[in-house]
Parts: C-alpha cells; sequence; structure tokens
C-alpha cells in the first residue's frame, strides 16, 4: 500500500540529500536503537526477566531468524551466548 503521494516523496527525497552523511548515518542509527528498545520490551513483556545471554538470543531470532537457516542460527547464538556470558563474567571480576 502506498499512501504518499509522488510530490511528499520527492520532497522527502530532497530532505534527506540536504543532510550530511554523518546526519543520515545517525538517523539510522538512531532508528535502530528505537526498534531495539521496542522489541526488547516486547521480549521481555511476553517472557518476563530474561538473562542478559537469553535476551540477546531472543533479540538475535527477533531481527534476523528470516535471514539464516535453523544450522546457521544456532551456530549464531551459541556464539553470542558465548560472548554475553564471557562479557558478564569479566564485569562481575572487575
Amino acid at each position: 500500500m502506498k499512501d504518499t503521494s509522488s510530490h511528499m516523496d520527492e520532497k522527502f527525497r530532497q530532505m534527506m540529500r540536504q543532510k550530511t552523511p554523518a546526519d543520515r548515518l545517525a538517523m539510522g542509527c538512531s532508528m535502530f536503537d528505537f526498534s531495539k528498545g521496542l522489541a526488547m520490551s516486547s521480549i521481555l513483556n511476553e517472557k518476563g526477566k530474561l538473562s542478559p545471554a537469553a535476551l540477546r538470543r531472543e533479540l538475535f531470532l527477533r531481527f534476523y531468524s528470516n535471514d539464516f537457516n535453523l544450522v546457521q542460527q544456532e551456530k549464531i547464538v551459541k556464539h553470542l551466548v558465548n560472548i554475553t556470558e564471557r562479557r558478564f563474567n569479566d564485569a562481575i571480576k572487575a
């Protein structure tokens, strides 16, 4: 469904072209951070309190499960969990 007029599409493109590459990157990062926050909130609402590793796993699956087959997903999840647990343990030791 497209509910934006051609005129407004072009106006938006003009406005975006006027921004610096750094500004466009900052906008993209801000949008990703916002969507990540929404996803985290949704996951925690659905599943309750999770460990950092479990939350990271759920975030990965929420964002990228359609991009990888099950074998690839399990490899990536295992790696994410290991990294998260290592960082958590290092933080406790510090």
